[in-house]
């Protein structure tokens, strides 16, 4: 029997394609600096607020910066695949899996924030019983929320390594000028992160 034809690409299809590849890893390599630095800033801003700011903070305010921490591990994200040329690596299923689960909490912090304002709506059409049910499942949304947060301790754990790893062997193979725009967008995009985070926290007092 004969072997069923293969598809015959163009000598043009086969240079665009080439084309296509080379200027994608021309790309990567003339901007990888700059995305490796707005990686580390976005990250370390993320573990700067779970770690010191979280806990300490009113329900309102950790809704607000589970937010800023979901934007900024989206930014990392978005960094890593435009520094990469492979569509998959550990570095992205750590973010990838940060950011979902940050955004289960910040959910959490939601409902809970809508359960107290219903149940004081509701405490006077419903009966003390109704009532109750409101404030425990109240309750769990917040046990939850704090479970979770353990939860994220763990995984921060687990993925710094292999972030770190990462960027030390980008960095290893930076070139002095990459050196040098690698601490000139790392100062950028910190000064800018501080900037949202302070913005947030000072929205948040002048609501209070």
């Amino acid at each position: 029997m004969d072997q069923q034809a293969q598809p015959v690409q163009s000598d043009g299809v086969r240079n665009h394609l080439q084309i296509a590849r080379v200027h994608r890893h021309t790309l990567i390599e003339m901007n990888i600096s700059v995305f490796t630095a707005r990686r580390y800033a976005a990250h370390e801003r993320v573990v700067e607020v779970l770690r010191r700011e979280m806990l300490a903070s009113s329900k309102e305010l950790r809704s607000e910066l589970y937010a800023l921490c979901v934007r900024l591990l989206g930014e990392a994200i978005e960094s890593t695949q435009r520094s990469q040329l492979l569509a998959d690596s550990p570095v992205l299923h750590y973010l990838n899996l940060l950011r979902n689960t940050i955004a289960a909490s910040q959910a959490l912090v939601r409902h809970e924030m809508t359960l107290v304002r219903e149940s004081e709506e509701f405490s006077r059409m419903l009966n003390e019983y109704v009532v109750n049910q409101l404030r425990t499942a109240n309750n769990v949304f917040s046990d939850s929320e704090m479970n979770i947060l353990d939860c994220i301790e763990d995984l921060l754990k687990f993925g710094e390594p292999i972030l770190s790893q990462d960027t030390q062997a980008r960095l290893q193979r930076f070139s002095d000028d990459d050196k040098r725009r690698y601490e000139l967008a790392l100062k950028e995009y910190r000064a800018h992160y501080d900037k949202l985070n302070r913005q947030i926290e000072e929205e948040n007092r002048c609501q209070d």
